[in-house]
């Protein structure tokens, strides 16, 4: 036993830097994440305190902060934006063919478009995103119409609107590739939206039960025929578009 005890411990001492080394690595990243999460919020805070950044409750809010936005067609932007993002490949030129993006100043990329939601909520997380540069971003507005519904389903319900986030919105093509969506996903065209369900019914739990509320609103109440709902079981995400016709399907 004791020859065992010193072996053990002779083995640790052999990898103590290493484990030292790796220790500190991890807790460096963690006090970077917590740090960006925490300027990230201030932003929002200095923005709110500056703006009248009220929460955006109806489809005419929504038409109004869209019309304060240049709008520029796929064929004027900038061509290390298209190369970047993979918009002027071949196999995407066809599918984004007539796009029109809006043009976003960086400082409102917190400003709400759709509830408490922001901008930033639907944008597509790149090094352009991460620039202090003006923003591209292909939204289709029915998206955001939408999302007005459902937080209103909700409430007319007494159910909590406050239930859910904003898990992604435009994705371009290069980060649709890198998170391996699918081909000819709605995202890539800014007609989608994949959301998080959390507390929906005010019972203090993340359930299937608060997944399937929302699921029956956006299948009979919202997005009925107009598009498509990705149902992934199993899990607490949802995914809903605009894409003109009935689709419903269970995979990622």
């Amino acid at each position: 036993m004791k020859k065992l005890s010193f072996n053990v411990f002779e083995r640790f001492g052999k990898y103590k830097n290493l484990i030292i080394t790796l220790y500190f690595i991890i807790i460096t990243i963690l006090i970077i994440l917590i740090l960006w999460r925490s300027w990230d919020l201030i932003l929002q805070y200095k923005y709110d305190l500056q703006n009248n950044n009220k929460d955006v409750t109806s489809i005419a809010e929504i038409e109004n902060i869209l019309d304060d936005f240049p709008i520029i067609p796929i064929d004027s932007l900038s061509p290390s934006y298209l190369k970047y993002t993979k918009s002027n490949h071949r196999k995407y030129k066809r599918m984004l063919k007539g796009s029109i993006y809006y043009v976003v100043p960086k400082q409102d990329v917190n400003r709400k478009i759709a509830g408490r939601f922001r901008i930033k909520d639907f944008m597509c997380k790149d090094k352009y995103f991460n620039s202090n540069q003006d923003l591209y971003w292909l939204m289709d507005k029915k998206v955001l119409f939408k999302t007005i519904e459902l937080l209103d389903s909700l409430e007319s319900r007494g159910l909590n609107k406050d239930g859910f986030y904003v898990n992604n919105g435009h994705r371009h093509p290069r980060r649709n590739e890198k998170i391996k969506g699918a081909s000819q996903s709605k995202h890539i065209k800014g007609q989608a939206v994949d959301i998080v369900i959390q507390d929906i019914n005010n019972d203090g739990k993340h359930t299937k039960k608060d997944k399937d509320i929302v699921l029956k609103l956006l299948d009979k109440h919202i997005i009925k025929n107009e598009g498509g709902i990705g149902l992934y079981p199993g899990t607490q995400s949802v995914h809903y578009d605009v894409r003109g016709k009935r689709a419903r399907w269970n995979s990622y």
